[in-house]
């Protein structure tokens, strides 16, 4: 976790602050927007406010676009410092290409289903077990 920054994705170009500031309202104070050219960064004064916007606003619609949220990566240097596998690390190069090709499904939805997967051997990773599912 990368405190209290966020990572807007798939933001619309037509997005402004304010709109940004509305999309936020009730999870905590919010420092600084920061708006980029089809994402952004929105940075909360409390780490547990930030928690909760991802948790809670990830695949909703902003602006007419359904965008993404998640805890924004570590500002030193664009991959985040050697090993850190940040978003331009060489490491998940071939994921993120994958990836950002289309995903069948689009992103992920918040939903009240929830799966509990119990006996599985120490030693499974988790690509196995999305395999699974």
């Amino acid at each position: 976790m990368s405190g209290c920054r966020v990572f807007i994705g798939r933001l619309s170009p037509h997005a402004r602050d304010r709109d940004v500031e509305k999309f936020f309202k009730g999870y905590g104070r919010i420092r600084e927007i920061n708006l980029k050219n089809g994402f952004g960064f929105v940075e909360f004064d409390d780490h547990r406010d930030a928690d909760d916007a991802v948790y809670e606003l990830n695949g909703k619609e902003l602006c007419s676009e359904r965008v993404t949220i998640e805890h924004a990566r570590s500002r030193r240097g664009r991959g985040g410092g050697p090993g850190m596998g940040g978003r331009f690390s060489p490491r998940f190069a071939g994921y993120r290409k994958s990836r950002s090709v289309g995903s069948r499904y689009g992103p992920p939805v918040r939903t009240e289903h929830r799966v509990v997967v119990e006996n599985l051997s120490s030693r499974i990773s988790w690509q196995l077990c999305s395999g699974i599912l």
